[in-house]
Formats: C-alpha cells, sequence, structure tokens
C-alpha cells in the first residue's frame, strides 16, 4: 500500500497545504484589515495631532497678542498717569504761585490798611487836638468875656451909684 499510502499523504499534504493557504489568506485579509484600520487610526491621530496643534498655535498667538495687547494698554496707562501727573504738578506750581502773590496781595494791602489806620488815627489825633485847642480857645473867651462884662457891669453900677450914668 505504499502507493495509496502515497497518494493519501500527497492528498493529505495537498489539503494541509490548501488549508493552510486558505489559513495564511485570512490570516493575511485579517492583517491587511487590521493594517488599513491602524493606517486609518494613525491617519486619524496625524489629523487629531494636528488639529490639536494649530488650536495651540491659535492659543499661543492669542495670548502672545493678549500679551501685547496688555502691554500695550500698560504703556498707554502710563503714559496717560505721567501726563496727568505732568499736569497735576503743573496745576499745583501754578496754585502755589497764585496763592503767593494773593498773600503779597494781602500784605500789601494789610500793609497799606495799617498805614491808612495810623493817618486817620494821627488825623483824629490832630482833630481832638484842634477841637481842645478851639474848646480852651473858646474857654479864655468866655473868660475875658464874662470879665468884660464884669467890669462893664461895675463901671455901670458904680455910675449909677455915683449918678452919672446918661443914656445916649
Amino acid at each position: 500500500m505504499p502507493p495509496k499510502k502515497k497518494n493519501d499523504l500527497a492528498k493529505a499534504a495537498k489539503m494541509a497545504d490548501k488549508e493552510n493557504l486558505a489559513r495564511a489568506e485570512t490570516e493575511i485579509l485579517s492583517l491587511q484589515h487590521l493594517l488599513e484600520l491602524r493606517s486609518h487610526e494613525a491617519l486619524e491621530a496625524r489629523r487629531s495631532e494636528r488639529m490639536w496643534r494649530e488650536r495651540m498655535d491659535a492659543f499661543s498667538q492669542s495670548i502672545e497678542q493678549q500679551k501685547e495687547d496688555t502691554l500695550d494698554i500698560t504703556a498707554d496707562m502710563m503714559r496717560q498717569y505721567k501726563g496727568m501727573q505732568e499736569q497735576l504738578l503743573k496745576k499745583v506750581a501754578d496754585l502755589e504761585a497764585e496763592n503767593r502773590q494773593l498773600k503779597k496781595t494781602i500784605e500789601e494791602r494789610d500793609s497799606e490798611i495799617a498805614k491808612i489806620q495810623m493817618e486817620k488815627e494821627q488825623q483824629k489825633r490832630a482833630s481832638d487836638l484842634e477841637i481842645l485847642q478851639h474848646q480852651h480857645k473858646m474857654e479864655e473867651m468866655q473868660v475875658e468875656f464874662a470879665q468884660m462884662l464884669r467890669e462893664t457891669l461895675d463901671k455901670m453900677h458904680e455910675r449909677l451909684s455915683n449918678g452919672t450914668y446918661t443914656r445916649s
């Protein structure tokens, strides 16, 4: 039976080869499918990575833009602050100068007022002195007039008592 065995063996080997070939083809198809799946996943991963990189780049650009904007705003605010500070310092200096000028004017006016008050007091004293002098003179004149009147009355009385009074 060797030829039959050989034939059986050859058949069995052929069958085993067919089965191996079918298994290999199935495995190849499975591996191709797995390769396609992995390629598709890799492609999706690259696409997702590219999308995330684009988003990261956009965020980085946005952050950089915000930094620049913040620096610009800070610089602008600093410039405005310095400008306002300069204006306020100038205003303070102007007001201080005006205040000094007003104090000087007040001092001059106070000096003028004091001078006028002294002149008024001197005029009042001079007036009071003149009034006193006039009053004194009037009193002297009253005394003189009273004396003259007494003398005249005494003379008239003496003439009346002597009988020498004549009417004119």
